[in-house]
């Protein structure tokens, strides 16, 4: 029995050093050699020129000399003509009163809530009723932007859906106390009150900032430093406005834009603004007015039909002219690389070996490139279209493929497959000769010229890939380039071994090349 116990102690320690000396192998060789990678996420970027502008609505200013005043309409409540929208009283006393009503008002909703919702099984039944038909009116108000109703909305959810917010007091004998209180003082305050109506229909606002005189006509034929100017000047309002009636549907975007994008613009076109965190989305604007320009700035007024209820409280503010959207991919810059392919004799390519550094000359173009990989050209990838692979029966001497990549830079040109083929060279070393694999693959049968009558199935214009951790082994994959910010990326890619979502992308590393196993 004491034989069988050392056996496996000694077992039990030689698995220990095992996992030790594993773990400090693969410690060290991730400390000398770090590899950085990014998950791959499908995602939008726009492309966007931002500007700074005034926010212009068609408004009347509602005003009192009232002193003791209840603004009785919510902000962004639509009014007709003549409706009421505050109400005046005559005395301090009378303002009081009214504060009551309407905290009696606010308590017999919610206690009339709380009785519907309990009782017998037909009132659970009816409580399951009265929440969806909550839950759909506070849904509508939302989706309509109406923003009047969302607090009364809101209590009327709240209270069928936690009744026992109101406690012991939800009793029938409560409710008519509330409701005897109530209509008391109503009686009470019948002749302290006068109503303040509006003569027009519209939106009704409370926030009174001093723009209201400002409409579209006068900003239209400002320049972009009286614009300035008018945005910085301080505002008064006077102590007797009560709230504000907007008269428009319509609003406007009075901006100054960077005059070489205000190129794009003409009167007339509808395009995308961004207002950020001020509206969940983009708004479509009309461009109304090309102004003055002035200082390689130019003032554009734009139109908008959607959004005036919800950026009520905005004014002066920035936005994005949204010239057009990319989805794809989202990768770090650092992650892509261009590619070339070339054909090598079997003498050449022995000298080579996968992520050794090389200057790649292409015609009279030089590369500080690696190689990716060497071997069967059957490896390489999907061929252009209406390229078939070399026969079993090809004569041509012995040759390898092989792949080379680089780092992708912000305004430099694919490869011209035109070029002919061309050089590589380790190094400090000779150049040794690299044929087109493009051009070599779409030769015509029997002959050595090229189809140049159709150049589109020889030329392939991006030729870029990205390396990913698959497993613990580098893969490339290759892709197109959609759009193409200062740190990211969106990209493309199709076909069974193409670039996907949850991808693991290789962003820094040493030593890179296709197939390496990561210890």
């Amino acid at each position: 029995m004491k034989k069988t116990d050392n056996l496996i102690k000694i077992a039990s320690l030689l698995t220990f050093i095992a996992l030790a000396a594993y773990m400090t192998v693969y410690i060290v060789g991730r400390a000398l050699n770090p590899v950085q990678t990014s998950l791959t996420v499908t995602a939008t970027m726009s492309d966007a020129a931002p500007m700074s502008g005034l926010v212009i609505r068609n408004e009347l200013v509602i005003r009192s000399e009232e002193q003791y005043i209840d603004v009785t309409a919510a902000d962004g409540a639509k009014v007709a003509a003549g409706e009421t929208v505050a109400v005046a009283y005559s005395s301090e006393e009378a303002l009081e009163r009214a504060s009551r009503l309407h905290v009696l008002s606010r308590e017999i909703d919610d206690v009339s809530a709380a009785l519907d919702s309990t009782g017998t099984a037909q009132g659970a039944g009816d409580r399951e009723k009265s929440i969806y038909t909550a839950i759909a009116g506070l849904s509508s108000c939302l989706r309509g932007g109406d923003l009047s109703e969302l607090d009364s909305r809101s209590s009327a959810l709240a209270g069928v859906l936690f009744p026992t917010n109101v406690g012991s007091d939800a009793s029938e004998e409560y409710l008519r106390q509330l409701k005897d209180e109530y209509e008391g003082l109503r009686a009470t305050s019948a002749g302290d009150t006068e109503d303040i109506t509006v003569g027009e229909s519209g939106t009704f606002s409370t926030l009174v900032d001093g723009y209201e005189g400002v409409d579209p006509d006068y900003v239209r034929n400002l320049s972009p430093s009286e614009l300035a100017e008018l945005i910085a000047a301080d505002r008064v309002v006077e102590p007797t406005s009560i709230g504000k009636l907007i008269t428009s549907y319509d609003w406007y975007y009075a901006a100054v834009v960077p005059w070489e994008d205000s190129q794009h613009l003409r009167e007339g076109d509808w395009v995308k603004l961004s207002f950020g965190r001020y509206y969940n989305g983009e708004l479509d604007a009309e461009v109304e007015r090309v102004g003055r320009a002035e200082n390689d700035q130019q003032l554009i007024v734009f139109r908008m039909e959607r959004g005036q209820a919800e950026l009520l409280a905005v004014r002066a503010v920035t936005a994005e002219l949204v010239y057009e959207e990319f989805t794809g991919l989202r990768v770090p810059i650092k992650g892509l690389y261009r590619y070339y392919a070339g054909y090598m004799s079997d003498v050449d390519s022995q000298t080579l070996q996968p992520g050794q550094a090389v200057t790649l000359a292409l015609g009279e173009e030089e590369y500080d490139a690696f190689v990716s990989e060497i071997g069967d050209p059957s490896k390489f990838g999907q061929l252009p279209e209406g390229v078939e692979a070399d026969s079993e029966e090809d004569t041509r001497p012995s040759r390898q493929l092989v792949v080379f990549c680089w780092p992708w830079e912000e305004g430099s040109q694919a490869p011209d497959s035109s070029a002919g083929g061309g050089g590589v060279s380790v190094r400090g070393g000779e150049p040794m000769a690299l044929t087109n694999y493009y051009e070599y693959r779409v030769q015509n049968p029997g002959t050595d010229e090229l189809p140049d009558d159709d150049p589109a199935k020889w030329s392939i214009p991006q030729r870029l890939c990205v390396f990913t951790m698959t497993g613990m082994q580098a893969e490339r994959k290759l892709v197109d380039l959609v759009y193409a910010g200062e740190e990211y990326c969106l990209l493309s890619s199709e076909g069974n071994d193409a670039l996907r979502e949850g991808n693991e992308v290789i962003v820094q590393t040493t030593n890179l090349y296709n197939g390496r196993v990561f210890s």
